[in-house]
């Protein structure tokens, strides 16, 4: 076997990858030191024990969606009764279907045409998308008031996660695709339940309202994995997506992985005080699940698209 050039460039390791990723984002927003921030995860962390947040519901459209998708043969007449079904998922695929970004060369009128141009991966999209949208919602102007940096951009992430995870299923063997989809969805689900305890603990006066919004973030970003579980656990989804969605500590699914990857991705990409732990989280993830260290950057460009399809389907102007 021939020897390397002289002086030749050896292959970037995927902790080169990595730091090459934060230090390309200008690294977290602030370095914040572990105790400034844990005492605030820790009440966040014992008020979500002690009231646990109500789950949000889970419409039984998309469950019926997700069991559809997976079947070999699209039976498109049953999928069509069941968009139609619901208003807004109805509406919102139209709208999507007869938007730029799709440009059909005439308007699309009837759901069975907006699925056929959406493509039963983008009837997915849409309906999780529309369902979820709700689960990220500021639920009042006080909570807005008090984080409007963290609120603004909370479902964007979400949707973001959900797709990338989509995308990346369909490269791993014995991952699904509509699983992965929900799974990325609900993987910070605790970060809008955190937010929301913690405007609550300011409202009582048990945390100050002149906080750091370095110091929140860190702190909601701690305690929302185990908020998200408990949640997820608590809206009493079919066995197989439970599964997906939820990371068992001896034998996690390869899509409650997958979204747990992409959930670190994400966390590094808002620059989250928590950078630098949740690139080691990548590390571990990406080795179980086998990916080298360019398909690792190339997760973070495809999330970083997938961050501007959200805003485009699903933003405020959409």
């Amino acid at each position: 076997m021939a020897a390397a050039p002289t002086g030749a460039k050896p292959p970037a390791t995927l902790g080169d990858i990595l730091k090459e990723a934060i230090d390309a984002l200008g690294g977290p927003t602030i370095e914040v030191d572990r105790d400034a921030w844990s005492g605030l995860a820790a009440q966040i962390g014992e008020r979500a024990a002690a009231d646990p947040p109500t789950p949000p519901s889970f419409p039984n459209v998309v469950t019926q969606a997700l069991s559809l998708a997976k079947q070999p043969e699209l039976d498109l007449n049953e999928l069509v009764g069941i968009v139609q079904r619901d208003a807004a998922i109805a509406t919102a695929m139209l709208r999507i279907a007869n938007s730029a970004m799709l440009a059909p060369a005439c308007p699309i009128t009837t759901v069975r045409g907006a699925i056929q141009a959406l493509g039963l991966d983008g009837v997915v999209e849409v309906v999780l998308g529309t369902a979820g949208k709700s689960f990220y919602a500021v639920a009042s102007r006080n909570e807005l008031r008090l984080f409007p940096e963290l609120w603004t951009p909370m479902f964007d992430d979400a949707i973001a996660n959900a797709f990338t995870c989509g995308r990346l299923a369909l490269e791993i063997r014995d991952a699904r695709s509509e699983r992965a989809l929900l799974a990325g969805l609900l993987s910070d689900i605790g970060r809008p339940l955190a937010l929301r305890i913690l405007s609550a603990l300011v409202r009582d006066g048990a945390a100050p309202a002149a906080l750091d919004p370095a110091v929140v973030l860190a702190a909601i970003d701690e305690v929302a994995p185990a908020i998200s579980r408990q949640t997820i656990i608590a809206m009493g989804l079919p066995e197989e997506l439970r599964a997906a969605c939820v990371a068992d500590a001896d034998a996690p699914t390869i899509d409650a992985q997958i979204a747990q990857l992409i959930s670190a991705i994400g966390a590094i990409q808002r620059r989250s005080p928590r950078s630098r732990t949740c690139a080691a989280e990548v590390q571990v993830l990406a080795d179980r699940l086998a990916l080298g260290p360019r398909l690792v950057r190339t997760l973070f460009a495809q999330r970083s698209q997938d961050m501007h399809k959200a805003a485009e389907m699903f933003g405020p102007g959409a």
